[in-house]
Formats: structure tokens, C-alpha cells, sequence
């Protein structure tokens, strides 16, 4: 008799909700079965046995559609289950994810990756899987002990230690599968708007590139380790992408995008509703392609909603992840700000995975258990101006540390200190009209003939280890100069907002009363995960804009060739 039935199948045809109960459940069973087999034969295998094991487990099924003016690019759908096994061998204080110093050998794996296993079965390739998996592991992470121990044995200390892997008690919460929250009768209504969507691309003659992208992915996440933990849970995220690309004159390339990000349905876009949004896009698109180059450019900036957001997740967010607070190799900007101002005594900022939606929207960065099993916790990073936490996973910055719910990771990567849901709020706020008068009032003060509204940001890159300058960089998608003298407002294109992070927080003096979230994946050591950032718009007192590279090829001679007349001659 099989043991274990298919776990996910898409939108759950033919079977049962208690058939999947059953098939879960016995998938569980068999988990912490084999992790207290397997860890009682490797105790007694060496000396240098494992002092922890941990099997995550995760189930994915995703769709993904791609439409472009009229034509289906890719409709797919796919569904894996994949195994990690995490080993750790020396002991809580000290092992063998212990941070090398100078040396870049220090391994993130800590344990046999990404196995796969099938998706029904008997459970015999299954435990076949798990203990070849685990002698695996375990060989790996004792080697890597044993270069860590040499690497520790002639190195200084950067005195900042902690513990490698802090103790925890349990988390028990098998949760019930969920199925999937898109039923096959609705994406095709969905993917038929899309397509006809794309329709209004055709014909637009500067138009370099354009998609609309359709993503849904379901994963059951399952984790089982040798404390006794066994959590499993379900994440839902979806999301509308719509993109558009031209090239100016010059040949720098312009573009634009909009996100729509949800966890359960998709949301309602009827199609005149997309047709209104794609010609707004390829309207602002049409504005960013003949606009002036931004000149380098230093003082006061109006950061819109979104993009305080995407600047707070970029400037403050990588800087107060814990385990960065220990090893030699990382800036450590706020290592020593405990108890200090940071910025606006107006200014605080929280993570909470815990919260599932705000002003209305789905948050990206919501869980229940981070990837180590520990229950998600609010964490107060800035109060009322003053730095006061980072966040943390397993590896902790004292011997009496505890997580408090933030060790996040892809599977296959060692879960680290990641965000969740950041929120930056004021104590104090103003309307959208009186921030720009703020702006211009600071213009003037200062004998600045403009200043800077950044729109929308498309994601940003910063740097935080040691060996380069601790700067961060982000790319505004659209810009307008607002003038001192009352001037109308210019479209500007062409440059990055650059800084440092102590500098650039303490130029925060205003805070608008409309905040916004920005949803989106951030990538790091322990892989991609989905996050979000929550501010309202910011005025900032002086804040540096770079020119941006570009492409020094002007636009294609040759139109499109739907745009061409018989004979092959251009319009």
C-alpha cells in the first residue's frame, strides 16, 4: 500500500481534501522517522558526531504566462518537491557555518542541496533520498569544521562571536495543506484579458520592448528537525507585471514597469482598465525618451511613497541584519548605534512579519515561521529616531541571544538574518501639497534653483561588506524638477540616487501622511524571498543623484516592421 500520495497536483483534481490530510500527514511521520534514525547511526559514527539536523522540504507549483501585443509567449506550468538537509557538527558556541576570516572559503551550504524527490510514492525513494542526503551532509559539514577550526585557530577574533546556532524550544504546527488559489476557469478569463490587453502595443512605433508577465507560485513549506520541531505551512504569491522599454535619442535606454502583487486572487484588472494603464505607461514612456539628461545633482529631494520605500529596504534594511554584525569582512554600520539618534526623532521603524495586510494591500513579507522554524516576531529597529535592534535568525550576537524570527533563506542556501515586512512611520505627517511647499521653502533657503520629486524606483543595489565604500545605489524610474521660482515641473531622466546610510537617514525632515507598500523579492546570500516596505513619502534635506550609463548605440534605423509601408520604406 502506498504510503504517501501525491502531495501537490494542480488545482487538486480528483481528490480529496482528506486524501491530501492523509498523504501530509503520513509524509510527516516519515520525516521525523528517518531524522532520529539517521541522527542516532552518525552519533555513534565518530567523535565529531552532528549536534543538529534539520529536513526542509518544500512542494512548488507555478504558473507562468507571457503575453505581447496580441501573441502568447509562454504558458507553462510546473510542479517539483525538492529536499535540503542542514547538518551541523561542533557545538553551539562554535560550528561549522562559523564565519572564516580572510578567507573566502566560508561555505553557506551547510548541507546536501535541492535533492529531488517525486511527488508520490511508497516512501522507499524517500528515505532512500533523505540518508544518502544526510551521510552527505554530514561529511561536508565536518570537513568544513575542520578548515573553519584551522582558519579560527590563527585568526583573530572579531570579538563579536555570539552563538553559531542559539538553542530553541519546538515549534509544533503542521498546518492543513491549503489548495491552490487559482482555479483553471479563472486564469483562463485572466489570461484572455492579458492577451487582449497587449493588444495596445501594437502600432506604437518607439517602442523598444514590451510584456505583460502573469507568475503564481504555490509552495508547501515543511520543516522537521532533531530538536523536534515540525512546521509546515503554505505561501501563495502572484503577481501582474506589466513592462515597457524604449531608447532615447542619445541611446540610453528608458524604462518602465508596474507591479500588482497578491496572495490569494489576482487582482481585478478588467480589460479597460489595463488598456488605460498600458497607454499611461507608454504616454510617461513617450516623456521619458525626448526629456533632458538630470546633471549631477546635490539637495532637496521628495521621495514618493514607493520609493521611501524601496529606499528605506536598501539604505537601512541588509545594514541590521544580525549575522553581518559578525563577521570581519562586513561594514557593521550600526554595530555600535544601540541607544543612539539615527535620524528624525519623528522616525520610527518596525519589521513585523506577522501582519498580512496593510492600507488595503497583500504584504510579500508576511509569514507565520521563518525558514529555522521560529515563530516570526515584531522587531522595533528605530524608535522615535533612536537605533534600537537588528534582526535576527539562529545565529545570535551574544551566548544568551534568541532569534526573534527573522533566519530566511531559499531552499538550498543556509537561512540568515532577512526582512520581512518593514514599515517606517512619523509621529508627525502632512499632506502631499504641504511637502512640496516644504521643498520649495527649503529651496530657497538654501539658494538651490530646484529641487527633486522621485516618482517610482525600480529597485536599487548597496554594498555592506568592508573592502568598498558602504554606499547604496537606486534607480528612479521617473523624475521631475520642481523649480524655486515657481517654474512649471520638467520630466528629467538619467540619473541614480546615491549616498551612504548614516548620512542619508539623517536627512529626513518631513513625512507625508499616504503611505504605500512597495512588495518585491530581495536577493542575498540565502537566495531570493519575498519582502515588503512600507513609507509614506519623505522629504529628505540633501541627498546626491549620479549620472547613469548608457548605451552608446542611437535608436534602430530600420521601424518596426508592422510599421513599415509596402515596398519595405519607413513611415
Amino acid at each position: 500500500m502506498n504510503s504517501l500520495l501525491p502531495i501537490v497536483f494542480l488545482f487538486f483534481t480528483g481528490f480529496s481534501q482528506a486524501l491530501w490530510a492523509q498523504a501530509d500527514s503520513a509524509l510527516k511521520l516519515l520525516l521525523q522517522t528517518e531524522i532520529r534514525k539517521n541522527h542516532q547511526v552518525l552519533l555513534a559514527a565518530d567523535s565529531l558526531s552532528p549536534y543538529f539536523i534539520a529536513y526542509r522540504i518544500n512542494d512548488t507549483l507555478s504558473l507562468q504566462y507571457s503575453v505581447n501585443k496580441g501573441a502568447v509567449i509562454q504558458d507553462k506550468q510546473s510542479e517539483s518537491r525538492a529536499l535540503n538537509v542542514e547538518v551541523r557538527v561542533g557545538d553551539h558556541h562554535f560550528d561549522n557555518t562559523h564565519p572564516m576570516r580572510d578567507n573566502l572559503d566560508f561555505n553557506f551550504l551547510t548541507g546536501y542541496q535541492n535533492v529531488p524527490l517525486p511527488l508520490e510514492g511508497d516512501g522507499a525513494v524517500v528515505r532512500r533520498n533523505l540518508r544518502i542526503a544526510t551521510d552527505y551532509g554530514y561529511r561536508a559539514a565536518r570537513d568544513q569544521f575542520s578548515k573553519i577550526k584551522a582558519n579560527f585557530d590563527v585568526r583573530p577574533s572579531s570579538g563579536r562571536d555570539g552563538l553559531d546556532f542559539a538553542s530553541q524550544a519546538p515549534s509544533l504546527d503542521w498546518r492543513p495543506e491549503s489548495p491552490p488559489a487559482i482555479q483553471r476557469d479563472g486564469l483562463d478569463s485572466l489570461y484572455e484579458r492579458l492577451r487582449s490587453a497587449s493588444k495596445k502595443f501594437q502600432g506604437q512605433k518607439h517602442l523598444y520592448a514590451s510584456q505583460i508577465d502573469f507568475n503564481y507560485t504555490k509552495v508547501r513549506k515543511r520543516l522537521v528537525n532533531t530538536e523536534g520541531t515540525a512546521v509546515a505551512q503554505d505561501e501563495h504569491i502572484g503577481n501582474i507585471g506589466i513592462y515597457v522599454e524604449t531608447k532615447a535619442e542619445d541611446g540610453m535606454i528608458v524604462w518602465l514597469s508596474r507591479q500588482f502583487f497578491f496572495r490569494d486572487n489576482p487582482v481585478n484588472l478588467p480589460v479597460d482598465s489595463l488598456e488605460q494603464l498600458l497607454e499611461g505607461l507608454v504616454r510617461r514612456l513617450d516623456t521619458l525618451r525626448t526629456a533632458p539628461v538630470l546633471d549631477t545633482y546635490a539637495g532637496p529631494v521628495i521621495l514618493e511613497n514607493v520609493a521611501a520605500a524601496v529606499f528605506l529596504h536598501e539604505v537601512f534594511g541588509h545594514r541590521v541584519e544580525g549575522h553581518r554584525q559578525k563577521a570581519v569582512d562586513e561594514g557593521q554600520t550600526f554595530v555600535s548605534k544601540i541607544g543612539e539618534a539615527i535620524t528624525n526623532p519623528g522616525v520610527s521603524v518596525e519589521d513585523n512579519p506577522g501582519i498580512q495586510h496593510l492600507h488595503g494591500e497583500p504584504l510579500n513579507g508576511h509569514y507565520l515561521y521563518d525558514d529555522e522554524g521560529v515563530t516570526g516576531q515584531r522587531v522595533q529597529l528605530i524608535e522615535k529616531g533612536v537605533f534600537r535592534n537588528f534582526l535576527l535568525g539562529r545565529s545570535v550576537l551574544s551566548d544568551s541571544g534568541q532569534s526573534n524570527g527573522h533566519g530566511r533563506g531559499s531552499l538550498g542556501l543556509l537561512p540568515v538574518a532577512r526582512m520581512g515586512n518593514t514599515i517606517l512611520t512619523a509621529d508627525k505627517t502632512v499632506p502631499r501639497p504641504a511637502l512640496r511647499d516644504s521643498l520649495i521653502a527649503l529651496l530657497r533657503r538654501t539658494g538651490k534653483p530646484y529641487g527633486l520629486l522621485v516618482h517610482d524606483i525600480s529597485g536599487g543595489f548597496t554594498y555592506t561588506g568592508r573592502d568598498l565604500p558602504q554606499s547604496f545605489r537606486v534607480e528612479p524610474l521617473y523624475l521631475t524638477q520642481i523649480f524655486a521660482d515657481g517654474k512649471p515641473d520638467r520630466v528629467v531622466r538619467g540619473a541614480d540616487l546615491v549616498g551612504t546610510p548614516l548620512v542619508s537617514l539623517g536627512q529626513i525632515r518631513l513625512a507625508g501622511d499616504d503611505p504605500a507598500v512597495f512588495n518585491g523579492y530581495c536577493g542575498a546570500e540565502s537566495g531570493w524571498i519575498p519582502v515588503s516596505s512600507i513609507s509614506p513619502s519623505l522629504l529628505l534635506g540633501s541627498m546626491e543623484f549620479e549620472t547613469r550609463s548608457k548605451d552608446q548605440n542611437k535608436p534602430p534605423y530600420l521601424p518596426p516592421p508592422a510599421l513599415r509601408r509596402q515596398g519595405g520604406r519607413q513611415p
